[in-house]
């Protein structure tokens, strides 16, 4: 009876913590299916600077751009080969009407001005997807997202665009269907780049509200989902995507400070399994 009862704790405990171990030892490919479950949600929180105005001119010199995240990055790779990761530099503002956006990148690869062998840099934003996360099965789309739409822009190197002049960045979106024909949104990103043999220094700047219904609306106090890719040569070579990230723009008070929900899942997991081990044994106490 006892060994009966100490395979039963065995089992339960490999139910609950298999699942665990498989995604934390996995590793993530194109295709593969939810980045977020790999690894996990990067919650990134903005600060609100109502003074904080910005010269779009491709120089950080603005002094409200502090405490960059480190976006990770990995290169698109096939199945079965780890890929290379790298790194990108960003850093968030709000203020009243705007958000202001820093991107610092290396890319140290010759430069081909002839299009479609461009450098840039691609951000896919959530507006309704029912999971949102870095999975695109065949093209951009989210089917297998669960359906739904995402803004997607896209600032491209030109050779035509000398660095520090204020341009548009593109704007589109694309859903289940793939990219939406004939979008007739106004395109509202505003952009400005330097760059050197090394690296790109990007600023952006996006209206909160756009009232467009292909564009994602920064004026409510919840998570905004996002991801980067970084494209050398465009869709050439180290074409690196990012895994899931957030923008916190929730209220200070319905944040509680330091949790974590993967962490809290776990130990409510092992705390099952404890008391589980203790009422076992007291049965099997009372027994004898």
């Amino acid at each position: 009876m006892k060994n009966l009862n100490n395979i039963k704790i065995l089992t339960i405990i490999l139910i609950v913590f298999t699942p665990f171990f498989y995604i934390v030892s996995t590793a993530a490919y194109p295709g593969d299916g939810d980045c977020s479950a790999y690894h996990g949600i990067t919650f990134i929180d903005v600060p609100f600077n109502s003074e904080a105005e910005i010269v779009l001119d491709g120089l950080p010199s603005e002094n409200f751009w502090t405490n960059p995240t480190e976006i990770m990055l990995a290169e698109i790779e096939a199945e079965g080969v780890i890929p290379e990761l790298y790194s990108l530099n960003i850093s968030f503002v709000i203020n009243n009407d705007y958000l202001l956006i820093l991107c610092q990148w290396e890319d140290s690869s010759p430069r081909d001005d002839n299009p479609p062998e461009q450098d840039g840099i691609a951000f896919c934003w959530d507006i309704n997807t029912v999971n949102f996360t870095a999975y695109y099965t065949l093209d951009m789309d989210t089917f297998g997202m669960g359906n739904g739409s995402v803004d997607a822009w896209r600032w491209i190197y030109q050779d035509t665009v000398s660095p520090g002049e204020e341009h548009l960045c593109g704007d589109d979106c694309f859903n289940e269907n793939g990219w939406i024909q004939g979008n007739p949104e106004a395109k509202s990103i505003d952009v400005a780049f330097t760059n050197d043999s090394s690296s790109y220094i990007l600023e952006m700047r996006r209206r909160l509200n756009t009232n467009e219904i292909y564009d994602v609306q920064f004026n409510e106090k919840k998570l905004y989902k996002f991801n980067i890719a970084v494209l050398n040569n465009d869709h050439d070579e180290e074409h690196a995507i990012s895994w899931t990230y957030a923008l916190d723009l929730r209220e200070p008070e319905l944040i509680i400070p330091g949790f974590n929900l993967e962490f809290f899942i776990l130990s409510i997991s092992i705390l099952t399994c404890v008391f589980y081990i203790i009422i076992v044994k007291n049965k099997n106490h009372s027994r004898t």
